[in-house]
């Protein structure tokens, strides 16, 4: 988890901060390294503050769930994560960020995004708008039978 930090922060650059400057996450085994987060690797210095939701409380953090039901809707729970490309999981988050949301006021998070930190940051991120008669909710995005 940390790794993928490092390398947001490279591609990123000044913009990660904008992004990342606060992570709120479970308490799982791959968050104990608090450092590894918090901390650049090349510098020490202090690029992120890691806080923890309290344990068996899903409601703290419930946008963040929403979004796994979407991906178990692309991905079922028996599918193996660790074969997904980088550009499958850039198509897969296209398409659920193109979902229009009731708690964004029927905007997509796409929009959302764009509006507060511009298309630009999205195309880094592999994220791309897609149409809303062209969104897949379905395995068959990622060929998945």
């Amino acid at each position: 988890m940390a790794s993928t930090l490092d390398l947001l922060q490279e591609l990123l650059g000044i913009d990660y901060f904008r992004l990342f400057s606060l992570i709120l996450t479970d308490r799982g085994t791959e968050f104990e390294k608090t450092a590894l987060f918090e901390q650049n690797p090349e510098t020490g210095q202090i690029r992120t503050n890691l806080f923890y939701c309290d344990p068996q409380m899903p409601s703290q953090k419930p946008h963040v769930e929403n979004n796994h039901n979407y991906v178990r809707d692309i991905l079922p729970n028996r599918q193996d994560l660790k074969h997904l490309t980088q550009q499958e999981l850039e198509l897969m988050f296209s398409h659920i960020n193109s979902v229009p949301r009731k708690v964004l006021g029927g905007r997509t998070p796409y929009d959302v995004f764009s509006f507060f930190y511009g298309e630009k940051l999205l195309h880094k991120l592999g994220i791309r708008r897609i149409e809303p008669d062209s969104v897949t909710l379905q395995p068959y995005l990622l060929k998945i039978e």
